[in-house]
């Protein structure tokens, strides 16, 4: 019995090995089979419980540090690379039909044929609309000719002789104005108030010295009229001075946008040339047309031109359909042409980003620049154009005019002036007074009387011509 027991126990103590270590192996066998259902590693497995035990891991987090980062880009690449073989296939075949441009034009864009014909589309268009809005004063339709000086005038740009007559000494220069003064305009405008100023006065004077009333003479009236006249002097002249110089301040504003709209023009038709039409053509000629047109636009907008004239150059530059759709925006047209600028300048960043051409943001965020100062000029020209001087400040004006001149013939009575002298006395006056506040009246509106008909050819021939400047040389190119 002792034997056979010895015998059992020594059976049961060499089995004793396989039973404690058979319950490990099952679970190392649990965790290979789970592994390889998940495509997950064992290198997989230690990163993962890294990362959870770090505090501050948070996968959406951008801030956390570069070793976190690249613990999760591993999880990523693994979770997407280590799987079936067809889908990683799937996804080569994928983007292999993707076709991300280059530095280099694709498609018809790479036929330099085709950047040709681009060019000589864009020379004739231009040509045709020339002909119907040639860049001299006389052509703009919706300029006045009342405005017109037959001299020197505002409405045109100057020239090198024009400043020389400008200039000229003093003996030629009075004796020159005075020789044109039949033709000026605001004379013309003023002449009927200075004739009734005239007149009143005349009158006034008339009845003063020889109508009586009852036992009462009228030339008592005359006593305090010169006292009247030096209360009332005072604040008229500051009157007249201060809307002179808020309606040149006006002026000048409105002439500092069109120059602008010169300035960003040709900046932005510079980056089209150099940036834009080497890699696509048709993109930088469509918006070389439609920053032409935007010049256009805006003196319509400041002059109220009608839809047929703006409908016939927006036709020649863009087509028939673009011009109704610009002309059906519930937004202003110069508004309408920026957002087809911007979507241009977008469309082709964003194809130079999907073929990582990095070095395209630059020019990209500079011609951005460029539209929005653009569309800054509108802006600043709608202010100018719905915000005058306040109406209060011209009402109050008019009202002292009124009493100066009114109370001007009792204090020329008083001081013993006779009427005809009088009369001659006030026209002078008047005509100092009332052209003093109508040129202030005439330039608080300043579009009339800016040469944008010339602005605007000018602008039209700046983008032209840097649209068609030819390439780099290529010696130059080799050198540089």
């Amino acid at each position: 019995k002792n034997s056979s027991k010895n015998n059992i126990m020594g059976k049961c103590c060499s089995f004793r090995p396989l039973m404690v270590l058979s319950p490990l192996y099952a679970i190392i066998i649990a965790i290979l089979i789970t592994a390889d259902r998940h495509h997950v590693t064992l290198g997989f497995a230690t990163q993962q419980h890294s990362i959870r035990r770090c505090p501050n891991f948070s996968p959406t987090r951008s801030s956390c540090p570069a070793k976190q980062r690249t613990t999760t880009t591993t999880l990523l690449q693994m979770d997407r690379i280590v799987g079936s073989m067809g889908l990683e296939q799937e996804t080569k075949d994928l983007t292999s039909t993707i076709d991300f441009p280059n530095n280099t034009p694709q498609g018809d864009d790479q036929d330099e044929e085709s950047t040709l014909l681009l060019t000589k589309n864009l020379s004739e268009d231009l040509s045709r609309l020339t002909k119907i809005r040639p860049p001299i004063p006389g052509a703009d339709i919706s300029c006045s000719p009342a405005i017109i000086s037959a001299g020197s005038s505002y409405t045109r740009l100057w020239t090198q002789m024009t400043w020389w007559r400008h200039a000229n000494p003093p003996h030629i220069r009075y004796f020159r104005h005075l020789r044109s003064w039949p033709l000026s305009t605001s004379a013309r405008k003023i002449l009927p108030a200075v004739f009734m100023s005239s007149l009143y006065t005349l009158g006034m004077a008339f009845c003063l010295r020889h109508l009586r009333i009852g036992q009462y003479h009228l030339s008592s009236l005359t006593k305090g009229a010169s006292a009247a006249m030096t209360a009332l002097g005072a604040p008229l002249a500051l009157l007249l001075t201060l809307r002179a110089n808020a309606s040149l301040g006006r002026l000048n504003e409105a002439r500092l946008l069109c120059g602008r709209l010169i300035f960003h023009g040709r900046n932005l038709a510079s980056f089209l040339r150099v940036y834009v039409q080497p890699i696509q053509p048709k993109a930088a000629i469509m918006a070389a047309r439609y920053l032409i047109v935007l010049g256009w636009s805006i003196k319509a907008l400041v002059r109220y031109e009608s839809e047929d004239s703006q409908r016939e150059v927006y036709t020649i530059m863009l087509g028939k359909d673009e011009a109704e759709w610009i002309l059906s925006q519930p937004m202003n047209n110069p508004v309408a042409i920026a957002f087809r600028l911007r979507q241009i300048v977008a469309n082709v960043g964003m194809m130079s980003n999907n073929s990582n051409e990095s070095s395209f943001f630059v020019p990209h965020s500079a011609m951005e620049t460029c539209i929005n100062d653009l569309d800054a000029v509108t802006g600043g020209l709608e202010r100018l154009m719905g915000s005058p001087i306040p109406p209060t400040y011209s009402r109050h004006l008019s009202r002292i005019m009124v009493m100066y001149l009114a109370n001007l013939p009792l204090a020329l009575v008083a001081s013993g002036t006779p009427s005809l002298g009088a009369m001659v006395a006030s026209a002078l006056a008047s005509y100092v007074l009332i052209g003093v506040d109508e040129i202030g009246m005439e330039i608080e509106n300043p579009f009339p009387l800016l040469p944008l008909q010339q602005i605007c050819g000018a602008h039209q021939s700046i983008v032209g011509n840097h649209m068609m400047l030819p390439d780099i040389p290529h010696d130059i190119e080799t050198h540089c």
